[in-house]
């Protein structure tokens, strides 16, 4: 969910096509005006590496338990509770951006979600 796997840019793709355009369109975006759809495209895909199928009907249908277990997984990550080598390329920086525009367009977020730091 957040790319930790996923391949860096050799080169920065320069092209903007009218798909990059629309796609980063599609994405809800916070007060500070950022979505999860927006395109890096210079060392990665995503400015703010965290898949914008959180925002799907397949997730939010999930079992309760589950979908909660994802949830808590995701803000143990997000907010540094958990420091596992497997997340060391999301910083700090990434993390609070990512936590920040999920705050701000994800419903139905649980309460810790609103409360963290």
């Amino acid at each position: 969910m957040l790319f930790v796997d996923e391949a860096e840019l050799n080169d920065p793709i320069h092209e903007t096509t009218a798909f990059a355009r629309e796609f980063s369109a599609r994405g809800p975006r916070d007060r500070q005006g950022r979505s999860l759809r927006d395109l890096d495209l210079t060392t990665r895909l995503l400015q703010y590496p965290c898949s914008y199928l959180i925002y799907s009907e397949a997730l939010d249908a999930l079992p309760p338990p589950v979908k909660d277990r994802v949830y808590r997984r995701l803000w143990e990550v997000l907010t540094e509770h958990e420091q596992s080598p497997a997340f060391a390329r999301r910083t700090s920086t990434h993390r609070k951006a990512i936590l920040e525009i999920l705050r701000d367009t994800k419903p139905g977020l649980p309460d810790y979600w609103k409360a963290s730091g």
